[in-house]
């Protein structure tokens, strides 16, 4: 009897799903056992899970960021032999091995005629390296087939695996296991199926069978059957809206609540579905503005070009938005698996978005906890990190938590879905209204009260400071008043308490 373990992260929800296809994979091979765990089982049952992988012959896990359970893992499941890690941890990934194809440790890396092949893929840009390589799953296995060294062969076996687990549903994960039965560990399954594929990027809406393949179409399909959204009648604002693609490929009920709640508070969902690693191309290429198409215009008049510039078909299909939200956390450049070194992916991200120049707010379902611990204990630490921490260095605002998990199910608040599209309407509604119009409250520190404490700071000039910002607010069109001339360097704070006349 073989055995295999599978441990899901941040998809506990998925373990039903998971279960189903284990036992639909042992049907057809009896001379397989599967256990399947969530990482809650590491809390809650961990000499069950330690239990199981002990004498294992394959371990699978995917999307586990805890460094707790990081750890123990590195500890309990480094002595199976074959180790399958996706989408978590750099740490816990490096444990993945399949015969001679490891990742991390001595023997890190691929044969270099691979690097060389994986380097065809994606648009030759940094931050796009990890959606080429899952680009790569589709075809990489029928190159792979021809390379003579066994490192190849065995790194064609993983990308085969992955391509399984990447297309997602229990069809998809049922034939993973038998592939592994057979190719790692010598059984024999009887006929496995190819993977089922859908598109890794793509949008998606519940009224609709299938999957759009262009924003244009998308947005087309949706003022047709919903005239009284198009320009000219009630001309609702667009949201672009990030979705895990794993959540749509296993049809979670939670998204058809959350796209229709938008379309209740006359806002155009703009569902794009992406792996994980894609969310700064679908913001990149498939969303535009106001903002960036007016200075794509300038440039074009004055013929200007630069290098960040995309190439003319980049942005054929794009779509302006009037805000973008993302229901997925992490970074907006590589999303959970990262890409790039610490600082550059945030760099990248800032730069997009600031193109853009509209907002971009991060609002999701915990994932991680449930509705119980997060109403008696609050959001809990790597689920701030993963929502609020993270996106905040990319330039994420008003973040709203739009509900958790009850048992296996992702459950959305009501209240909290109507105070997202209420939030984004407000800012949107202020970005429309002329700089003039807005009213802007600058608040300064003035404790404690009545002892000249006003507008201080250690080893800061809060006056000066003050004085360029209003001065900048008022180069913008902001309506700032009269503004004094200078500020005094030695004297009387101008915005603090005057001193009193005497009567005399």
């Amino acid at each position: 009897m073989k055995r295999i373990v599978l441990l899901a992260g941040f998809e506990a929800f998925n373990a039903g799903l998971y279960r189903q296809a284990a036992e639909q994979a042992m049907a057809q091979c009896p001379e397989l056992s599967i256990a399947v765990f969530s990482d809650r089982d590491l809390s809650d049952r961990p000499a069950d899970v330690a239990a199981a992988l002990e004498g294992a012959d394959a371990f699978f896990a995917s999307l586990i960021f805890d460094f707790d359970q990081v750890e123990w893992l590195r500890q309990h499941a480094v002595t199976v032999p074959i180790r399958l890690v996706f989408e978590s941890a750099i740490e816990l990934m490096e444990l993945t091995r399949f015969g001679r194809f490891t990742i991390g440790g001595s023997s890190a890396g691929m044969p270099r005629p691979i690097q060389a092949l994986l380097a065809k893929f994606g648009s030759g840009r940094e931050e796009d390296k990890l959606a080429g390589y899952i680009g790569f799953l589709k075809v990489g296995p029928k190159l792979l087939r021809f390379l003579p060294f066994r490192k190849a062969q065995d790194l064609r076996h993983w990308l085969i695996l992955y391509g399984y687990w990447n297309a997602g549903g229990s069809e998809n994960v049922a034939a993973l296991f038998l592939y592994l039965a057979r190719h790692g560990l010598g059984l024999r399954p009887g006929a496995i199926p190819p993977p089922r594929e859908s598109p890794n990027l793509g949008l998606v809406h519940p009224d609709h069978d299938g999957f759009f393949l262009s924003p244009r179409e998308y947005l087309a399909w949706f003022h047709q059957t919903r005239p009284q959204s198009a320009a000219g009648h009630g001309n609702w604002p667009v949201v672009g809206l990030l979705l895990y693609r794993k959540h749509v490929i296993t049809a979670q009920p939670y998204l058809p609540q959350l796209i229709r709640a938008f379309e209740a508070a006359e806002l155009v969902p703009l569902p794009v579905f992406i792996n994980g690693v894609e969310g700064h191309m679908a913001v990149r290429d498939w969303m535009t503005s106001a903002t960036e198409l007016a200075t794509a215009q300038v440039a074009e008049q004055t013929s200007e070009q630069t290098s960040e510039a995309p190439a003319s078909g980049a942005r054929r299909d794009a779509v302006a938005v009037d805000a973008i939200v993302s229901t997925i956390g992490f970074p907006l450049v590589g999303g959970p698996a990262g890409s790039m070194e610490a600082g550059r992916r945030e760099e990248v991200a800032q730069r997009i978005l600031r193109a853009k120049n509209v907002p971009y707010l991060v609002s999701a379902p915990l994932l991680i906890q449930d509705l119980h611990s997060w109403t008696r204990q609050g959001i809990g630490g790597l689920q701030s990190v993963v929502l609020f921490a993270l996106p905040e260095l990319d330039g994420a605002i008003d973040p709203v938590p739009l509900g958790g998990l009850v048992g296996d199910r992702i459950y959305l608040i009501p209240e909290r879905l109507r105070r997202l599209t209420g939030r984004l309407k407000a800012w949107i509604a202020l970005r429309r209204k002329l700089a003039a119009e807005r009213r802007l409250a600058i608040v300064l520190y003035g404790f404690p009260p009545g002892y000249g404490a006003t507008g201080t700071a250690a080893l800061l000039n809060v006056p000066d400071s003050l004085m360029a910002v209003l001065k900048a607010l008022a180069a913008e069109g902001y309506d700032v008043g009269p503004l004094p001339a200078c500020v005094p360097c030695v004297g009387v704070n101008p915005w603090g308490p005057q001193p009193r006349r005497s009567r005399g």
